[in-house]
């Protein structure tokens, strides 16, 4: 009868040599999975029992319990641990079948492969092709034959059709010698040939040579634009294979010996970094005097061979520019690896250096002949101190090591930050963000310097570079609170809530005592819906600040989330007082009056906001819809929304991003979009809806946010495209290239031109203006809210001198001005312009630029400002004759096409 586990021990205790106990225990292991607790077990009592036979069947029940234990081991990358266990079996247990195919495999994957191959017979591995250790050691050998070379020869080249096949011809003849001379008769080298941009047909003619030779590994790389020699030879060498390098250039060629002699004194001599030999200067070798030759030999490239590790300690070539296209790189590199390296010169010519017209040795074989010492006597150009320059800081940077130079770099940025401070304060951001751009260049681990430089990028409306600088700097200084709270900023301005709560919860931990952070992460959390999170979050914003305007209108916000309608317009209330040109807080009191059914209170609060930001779309919207449903009634009822996420495709900020153009834009193209894909767009109250007598559904549940740029909905649009961005909301402006669109002209019109209301009122407009025979020339001079950054005003002179060239050839001309600032019309008195004032048509409240922007659909030639409200019309314009837009580098209006053209200028 079995012993039980608990027995067992408790005999153990008091005679850990109870050979019966032993063995009971070892057996209750086994089944229970512990084979190599059960086998130590067994060892142990067969050291008592002495037993052979016994212990062999012990051993043989009990293996492939222990074998299948250190399996399980493989799976988490444990393969020391299960080498160690393996291999104290084999010490006992002869290895034989699995045993020993399981320590073949993890020695294979321990790199031990020689004891893989020595194990392979025990393993009983007959069937090499059935066999995965076989395959795998088979696949070992191939890679080795394949790719263990003795070394690449790197060939730069640039215009070498006519020469380059010798240079190549010559890298298999010395390669052959090095066969016969060594004894390794299947020694391969690699060619990487790097073509520099060549105007000839070098690449071709490396193409037939490779094809012609397939024995021979070579790889060419193509530049798409000339970069020098320097940065050549280094692209070949991030290609290279093999312990060796060799460069040779595409118009010279090797003597038979050069790899032998280099490969074997660096093979002999493990000490050494790099070898060199003499050469032959083409038919001027003789007259070469001994100081040109020194010099030669010790700076020129393709004499060399050198260990690739001991390479890449150097940095390889110089790149910068006064170094191309070849000037001085090969006497950097030289000097380089002269001060760090060990080497010698062997003095047996072993490279030919051909003299072609216009190279090196061509240019200079008059003074190699001539006994002056190299540089005598020459002309001293700036250039050339620019390379001595930077040739003494690359070997200072070699001889201080990486790890000082890069805290030397980290600190010399700080005159450049206190430079780019001057330049901020001076008003001058372009050359502050210039001097910040230079500052991460020279030290990419600078948080400082990149927090700086998203500063200024932000200050010059460079959103994405503000946004990823932001990024590196908290990145690389996680502490830095700052960075955290201006990224968690941008983030949730561009719709980005989720993403922006860790970093504003960093930043709080870390500057507990700045009101902005918590104010940031209550409205943020608010985004999401978290109302609980929120409200403590802006209670304690409150409570750092209680003054401050802007937390109080999100204060007010979230109350009117919560239904709590007075509390809500209290809260606004005291925004407003606080700071009376905040747009904040007029869009929250506005938001609570409508809330509260005070509705001309609301148009009141609506138009104060809009005086504090004019360009702002949603208080342009909430007060067109307001005077629009009280003229019309409500918008048409919307349309259910789509049961499967996989079906909806939305666009929250249409109303918000941009003014009556922009939604145009917004709404056009992601409606063809969802048309195209048979998606159901969602769209929140606009004046679209009203305008055009759209009835899509309101938004469903949140869908994740998309930039317009990730979306891309334009190409989406084309053939074959799949539908990527359904299941999303879109956010964006859509100001870029229309050119993707213009098949989808026609649809883009269908949308927006098709209604009741907009047919009748478009007929009202063309009767009131359009003369038969006549010309209607429309102007757009869009003033009001423009001005700033790319929104760029073109002056009245522009628009003038156009007219003036153009008037005397029109039949019966009509000008009109569409235009948000009358006093503009003055200038333009001489052509007795018209505007929507003298249609005599009552304007349509909410909607009074309508007129404007129907005419510039209609007129036959139009003049637009540099504003999405007047290119958008010119979309919608069948009958225009021409179209025009101001253009900075001339000064004046250039034609344009609406279909082919950007939205917006730069």
């Amino acid at each position: 009868m079995r012993m039980n586990p608990a027995e067992c021990r408790r005999l153990l205790a008091d005679d850990p040599a109870h050979l019966l106990a032993l063995q009971h225990l070892a057996t209750h292991l086994r089944d229970e999975g512990d084979g190599l607790h059960a086998m130590r077990l067994l060892r142990r009592a067969y050291a008592l029992h002495q037993d052979k036979r016994v212990f062999d069947h012990q051993v043989e029940t009990t293996l492939h319990v222990a074998l299948n234990q250190i399996s399980g081991l493989l799976d988490p990358g444990r393969f020391e641990e299960a080498a160690v266990h393996l291999e104290w079996l084999a010490a006992f247990i002869p290895p034989s079948g699995h045993l020993a195919r399981l320590l073949t495999i993890v020695w294979l994957i321990l790199g031990r492969e020689g004891d893989a191959i020595a194990m392979l017979p025990k393993a009983g591995v007959t069937a090499p092709s059935d066999s995965g250790i076989a395959i795998a050691l088979a696949a070992l050998e191939t890679h080795r034959r394949h790719y263990g070379v003795i070394g690449t020869v790197v060939i730069p080249a640039y215009k070498a059709a006519g020469t380059i096949v010798e240079s190549l011809d010559s890298i298999r003849a010395t390669l052959a010698h090095y066969r016969t001379a060594s004894g390794r008769e299947d020694a391969q080298v690699h060619i990487v040939v790097v073509d520099d941009c060549s105007p000839d047909d070098t690449v071709d003619v490396v193409r037939a040579w490779g094809r012609a030779h397939p024995d021979q590994g070579l790889a060419l790389i193509v530049n798409n634009r000339n970069c020098g020699a320097g940065r050549a030879r280094n692209a070949g060498v991030a290609a290279a294979l093999g312990p060796y390098l060799w460069f040779l250039d595409a118009d010279d060629r090797y003597l038979e010996r050069h790899f032998h002699l280099t490969a074997s004194a660096l093979d002999a001599n493990p000490h050494w970094d790099y070898v060199r030999t003499d050469m032959v200067f083409d038919q001027i070798d003789s007259q070469v005097s001994t100081v040109w030759r020194e010099a030669s030999v010790r700076t020129y490239p393709c004499n060399l061979c050198i260990r690739r590790e001991a390479h890449e300690r150097t940095g390889g070539f110089p790149e910068e520019t006064p170094f191309w296209p070849a000037t001085a790189d090969d006497v950097a590199y030289s000097r380089a690896i002269t001060q760090t390296l060990k080497g010698v010169k062997i003095g047996i010519k072993t490279v030919f250096y051909r003299m072609s017209p216009g190279n090196v040795l061509d240019r200079l074989q008059a003074e190699m002949v001539s006994g002056r010492q190299p540089g005598e006597g020459a002309h001293v150009d700036g250039r050339f101190m620019a390379i001595e320059i930077l040739i003494r800081s690359r070997l200072h940077a070699l001889s201080t090591g990486p790890e000082m130079m890069a805290q030397v770099r980290h600190n010399t940025v700080n005159p450049l930050l206190a430079l780019a401070n001057e330049r901020t304060q001076a008003g001058d951001h372009a050359e502050a963000h210039r001097l910040l751009r230079r500052a991460v260049d020279i030290a990419p681990s600078q948080p400082l310097a990149w927090f700086e430089l998203a500063m200024a990028a932000h200050r010059l409306s460079r959103r994405a570079e503000a946004k990823s600088a932001f990024a590196r700097a908290a990145g690389l200084r996680p502490d830095l609170a700052a960075a955290q709270t201006n990224l968690g900023l941008l983030m949730l301005e561009d719709g980005e809530a989720a993403d922006a709560v860790p970093h504003l919860r960093q930043a709080m931990d870390r500057a507990p005592g700045n009101p902005n952070v918590p104010f940031l992460l209550g409205r943020a959390q608010r985004r999401l819906g978290q109302r609980a999170e929120a409200t403590a979050n802006l209670r304690r914003a409150m409570i750092l600040d209680p003054a401050r305007a802007e937390y109080q209108a999100e204060w007010s916000g979230l109350l009117l989330d919560g239904g709590n309608v007075p509390a809500a317009l209290s809260a606004s209330n005291r925004a407003a007082t606080l700071s009376p040109r905040l747009y904040d807080a007029h869009a929250a009191r506005a938001m609570a009056l409508e809330a509260a059914g005070r509705r001309a209170e609301a148009l009141g609060a609506w138009e104060r906001a809009i005086a504090c930001n004019p360009g702002y779309g949603e208080a342009f919207t909430r007060r067109a819809l307001l005077l629009l449903t009280e003229q019309w009634g409500p918008a048409p009822v919307a349309r259910p929304n789509a049961k499967k996420e996989s079906h909806r495709l939305a666009v929250t900020r249409l109303g918000c991003n941009g003014r009556f153009g922009n939604q145009l834009l917004q709404y056009g193209v992601a409606r063809l979009y969802a048309e195209r894909h048979g998606l159901t767009l969602e769209t929140p109250a606009w004046i679209g809806r009203h305008l055009f007598d759209l009835d899509d559904p309101l938004p469903g549940p949140s869908l994740p946010r998309l930039s317009e740029q990730d979306a891309g909905l334009s190409a989406g649009l084309a053939p074959g495209s799949t539908p990527d961005a359904a299941g999303h909301d879109i956010d964006g402006y859509f100001c870029g290239d229309m050119t993707p669109l213009a098949p989808y002209a026609e649809g883009f019109r269908r949308l927006f031109t098709g209604s009741r209301f907009w047919q009748e009122r478009a007929e009202q407009v063309a009767d009131r203006l359009c003369r038969p025979g006549g010309t209607v020339i429309a102007l757009h001079l869009r003033r009001g809210d423009f001005g700033w950054g790319p929104f760029w005003i073109a002056p009245e002179s522009w628009y003038l001198e156009w007219l003036t060239s153009i008037w005397p050839g029109l039949n019966r001309p009509t000008l009109y001005i569409a235009t948000d600032d009358p006093t503009s019309m003055a200038p333009f008195a001489a052509f007795q312009p018209v505007c929507a004032a003298d249609l005599g048509l009552p304007p349509v409240p909410g909607a009074d630029f309508l007129d404007d922007f129907q005419v510039l659909c209609v007129a036959d030639i139009v003049a637009i400002s540099n504003s999405t409200f007047s290119f958008t019309a010119g979309l919608l314009n069948r009958r225009a004759q021409a179209f025009y837009r101001p253009d900075r580098a001339s000064t004046s209006l250039c034609p344009y096409s609406p279909w082919s053209s950007p939205v917006l200028l730069g």
